[in-house]
């Protein structure tokens, strides 16, 4: 996993990379239940 490094300073962090990992899992869960929603969220079209 250490060529993950070359982008990142002090080299590859595991931590860092696990929380990286689970906020794109979680954008992917809230935009999955929120896409089909999304026209309920319109404030100016209420008819």
């Amino acid at each position: 996993m250490n060529f993950l490094a070359t982008f990142a300073l002090g080299g590859f962090n595991p931590s860092a990379a696990a929380v990286g990992f689970v906020s794109i899992v979680l954008f992917a869960v809230v935009g999955a239940i929120a896409g089909p929603n999304l026209s309920k969220f319109d404030v100016e079209d209420n008819s």
